[in-house]
């Protein structure tokens, strides 16, 4: 397949170039700042450019079978991350979403993966309360992108992991629609990059919210 991953310089991010060059498949690095890949790779290419622009995503999108997301601003919501950046106000989300929605209707690439966070599950009780104290604007980002997608016409999927932790990949999670697993409090970067990747292979959440964790 040939992958569009927005937010390849991340830690998630790069686990998605990472797993997606070593499954064989082609990836585009769509990036603000391409100096921060520095490897060369035969089936990496790495374009300079801004997610919030459409005309710039609509010039680079043609060819693609997929969008990989995994933005988020210095602050994102790490579910108990309590010790992140902080909660300042971002749009970064929201405003990639209305962006990559309309290049990818315009230019007809119709598989779109995102990252949001568990925050947004209401049934969990622990979750919701520590997302409104703490994390209210970046939730409320995570929120808006979500509606932009699940409002489109694309084959979408939305991932919704608990806390983000660094490590090797173990290829141990588990995967629930609609809900988080039950006491699903973290996942590896590597795990949920897996989990996207065979997702975008398999497509068997098409239009759905997922939640993952370990």
């Amino acid at each position: 397949m040939r992958l569009f991953i927005l937010g390849a310089t991340g830690r998630t991010g790069t686990e998605l170039v990472d797993q997606g060059l070593a499954r064989g498949h082609a990836v585009t690095a769509f990036v603000r700042s391409p100096q921060k890949i520095a490897r060369l790779q035969e089936r990496l290419t790495v374009i300079e450019g801004n997610p919030r622009d459409a005309s710039q995503l609509r010039a680079a999108l043609p060819g693609h079978d997929a969008v990989l997301s995994a933005l988020g601003g210095p602050d994102r919501p790490r579910f108990l991350g309590l010790g992140s950046n902080g909660s300042g106000p971002t749009t970064i989300c929201g405003d990639c979403a209305h962006s990559t929605v309309r290049a990818m209707q315009e230019t007809g690439v119709r598989r779109l993966m995102v990252v949001s966070t568990a925050f947004l599950f209401t049934d969990f009780l622990l979750g919701t309360i520590v997302g409104n104290l703490f994390f209210r604007d970046t939730v409320g980002d995570a929120r808006e992108m979500e509606r932009t997608v699940g409002a489109s016409d694309l084959a979408w999927t939305i991932v919704r992991p608990p806390q983000l932790k660094t490590g090797g990949r173990t290829e141990r999670y588990r995967v629930n629609d609609g809900h988080l697993p039950p006491w699903g409090f973290s996942i590896l970067r590597a795990d949920l990059a897996h989990f996207m990747l065979q997702e975008v292979e398999d497509s068997r959440h098409l239009r759905a919210i997922v939640g993952v964790s370990r």
